[in-house]
């Protein structure tokens, strides 16, 4: 298969965490390959967001705590790193992409098992300044409800950049659930990136958002 066959695949995987890791660990030795070959610009983009946000919202990026929830293989990790950030963990439902996040050398802790969808339980609540969900919210994946589980795990005041692909944006009502927790004062929306580069053939949401409680 191409890199965009693999992609496509990914994608038909409905959510289902024994088929997601499944799928995922047979890909991790490659998966960076086929995010290059698919012109994968999420994280530095990432980067750009943050950079854009972070002198109003968290502390010197030193005394930053962070995550990034579905690290993958640790695409994020050595960009933030280079941004200064003092302390980054990673977790991901699949063990061989975290063994492969483990060789950058970007994290503090490395946690796998663990499904965004189930809200994060074995990470305390309000654990970090900034929390990082980059190239996860797509098709066949998280569900809009696994925001909950960013807010959960990010102090009030704190800061929650996550991106959502276009075609999980015209399949899910992401965009109704964050009104949602909006109003229901869970969150205050800080910025969006509308259709902003992600893939060669696909756009992206950029969202930040910051735990109201």
């Amino acid at each position: 298969m191409d890199s965009q066959e693999i992609v496509d695949r990914s994608h038909s995987l409905d959510g289902r965490p024994d088929l997601l890791s499944a799928f995922y660990g047979d890909w991790a030795t490659t998966y960076e390959a086929d995010a290059n070959n698919m012109g994968y610009e999420g994280p530095l983009r990432m980067a750009d967001f943050y950079l854009s946000l972070a002198p109003r919202m968290l502390p010197e990026p030193a005394g930053t705590t962070a995550l990034d929830a579905g690290c993958g293989t640790g695409l994020i990790g050595p960009v933030f790193r280079k941004l200064g950030i003092g302390t980054l963990d990673g977790m991901d439902l699949n063990h061989g992409m975290v063994t492969q996040a483990a060789g950058t050398g970007a994290y503090r802790h490395l946690t796998s098992g663990t499904d965004l969808n189930l809200g994060l339980t074995e990470f305390a609540p309000d654990t970090y300044d900034l929390t990082i969900s980059c190239g996860v919210f797509t098709t066949g994946h998280v569900a809009p409800h696994a925001l909950d589980a960013l807010l959960r795990v990010t102090r009030p005041g704190g800061l929650v950049l996550l991106t959502t692909s276009a075609h999980y944006l015209t399949i899910t009502d992401f965009h109704g659930y964050l009104t949602s927790r909006q109003a229901e004062h869970r969150l205050t929306l800080i910025d969006c990136l509308p259709d902003h580069p992600y893939l060669t053939d696909e756009r992206a949401h950029y969202w930040a958002v910051s735990p109201t409680e």
